[in-house]
């Protein structure tokens, strides 16, 4: 199976369509809202992993392929290649690398807990 993010769209704009539709009855209303919220955890975890492969390509794009040693060799199926460098990293320059990951990773866990705090509210109106 090879799917994309734009096929994650597709299924969250139908199941969108499925939740507005005016001719469901109660248990059908609840059928889908039970689908719609399994949809929602799946597709929070394929755009958490689209997310940490970008980071990972951008730390790597930013410090070069010496970082790559310090990202696991697979991040979602795709094999991060292992070059090696002219020269290793310095100490400060590998210290700057490990503080952006932690950096990143601290946005992109105060990203998923807002995303998080608006579902909340969405769900409670």
């Amino acid at each position: 199976m090879k799917n994309k993010l734009s096929d994650l769209n597709n299924h969250l704009f139908a199941q969108l369509e499925r939740l507005s539709d005016e001719d469901l009855t109660g248990e059908q209303i609840e059928q889908e809202v039970g689908r719609a919220k399994a949809i929602v955890g799946v597709s929070d975890q394929i755009i958490e992993t689209a997310s940490l492969q970008f980071k990972a390509a951008e730390l790597v794009a930013r410090h070069g392929r010496g970082v790559s040693g310090m990202i696991p060799e697979t991040v979602a199926g795709r094999v991060i290649e292992h070059k090696k460098v002219e020269r290793p990293l310095t100490a400060e320059e590998r210290e700057q690398a490990e503080a952006d990951a932690r950096r990143q990773e601290r946005e992109q866990e105060e990203e998923r807990d807002e995303w998080k705090h608006q579902q909340k509210e969405a769900a409670n109106k």
